[in-house]
């Protein structure tokens, strides 16, 4: 679909939020808008749901591509997961086109990734293959990309290709630890506490994580740490736990920065954590990288 009166439109289509990015002809940003309306929240229908964004954005014909959970089987429409082998620089030859009654509207989703791990285990993503494609856009180098958030992925790269990824339910576990059970009632502040974000992430190379994590609650009934240090404890714990589960997939030497993608607010404690291990790490910011992957999604030339 081409012509002037189409507007390029790119939607990051999550699971309870949904941020579309409008572009100009040469892919930079004219209008930026950000919704409730994710996956979980669509009541009217997908494509009665694009059809009310394209009229707040006043749109009247617009050539569309979308990622993320829009995309899986509780989406809009299914696209099936594409192997690791396909690569990121020609992810725009893989996206699917998506049945829409929207008059002079192109729809399009991208289909993120699979892969099997040596143990025939299975990890899939959504959404992260198109943050990283817009980071290798922007010259970002390095082995491994890391994408914190309710689950993290680490992607490891090589030549373009997306060789091996592992997810981890970091911030869910985080999540459901905090605010339920045994643990959520000794912590009596989410406030950071830096010195015990760092002893949690040193505890996490011990390992056993079920053990170490009960030790959290101990250390305060024991009067051993403040309950005030619980909460930055458990999430240097966890974060730990990953972290150390790459350094050791690695080899224990992660010489290339690792590439973080994400907010300031998800990839601040990260970054630390990297720091206090002695790993070398870049932040990206996601609006960027995601600007960047549309512009090769809708093979703008710059």
């Amino acid at each position: 679909m081409t012509g002037q009166s189409t507007t390029l439109l790119g939607i990051d289509w999550g699971t309870s939020n949904r941020r579309a990015y409008v572009l100009d002809e040469r892919g930079g940003l004219i209008r930026q808008h950000e919704d409730g309306c994710g996956i979980l929240n669509v009541s009217e229908g997908f494509d009665a749901s694009l059809r009310a964004l394209l009229d707040a954005l006043e749109i009247d014909r617009a050539d569309v591509i979308m990622s993320g959970m829009v995309g899986s089987r509780n989406g809009w429409q299914e696209a099936p997961y594409l192997a690791v082998d396909h690569p990121l620089v020609r992810l725009a030859d893989a996206m699917m086109t998506v049945k829409a009654s929207i008059p002079g509207t192109r729809v399009r989703v991208v289909p993120g990734y699979r892969y099997i791990d040596p143990h025939g285990l299975p990890d899939v993503m959504r959404g992260e293959e198109v943050q990283v494609l817009g980071a290798l856009e922007l010259g970002a180098a390095g082995s491994w990309f890391l994408l914190p958030g309710t689950h993290s992925k680490w992607v490891h790269i090589d030549n373009g290709r997306i060789t091996e990824f592992m997810t981890f339910m970091t911030g869910e576990l985080y999540a459901l630890m905090s605010q339920h059970g045994t643990l959520s009632k000794v912590i009596s502040s989410q406030d950071a506490v830096q010195d015990a974000f760092a002893a949690g992430l040193r505890a996490a190379r011990q390992g056993g994580f079920t053990h170490t994590a009960f030790c959290c609650r101990a250390m305060v009934v024991t009067d051993a740490m403040p309950a005030s240090h619980a909460a930055s404890y458990l999430s240097g714990l966890l974060i730990g736990t990953e972290l150390f589960e790459i350094v050791k997939k690695a080899g224990d030497a992660i010489s290339a920065p690792v590439q973080v993608i994400g907010s300031p607010a998800l990839s601040s404690r990260y970054l630390s954590a990297l720091e206090l291990l002695g790993i070398p790490a870049r932040a990206w910011q996601p609006d960027g990288v995601y600007l960047a992957a549309l512009g090769a999604l809708f093979n703008i030339r710059r």
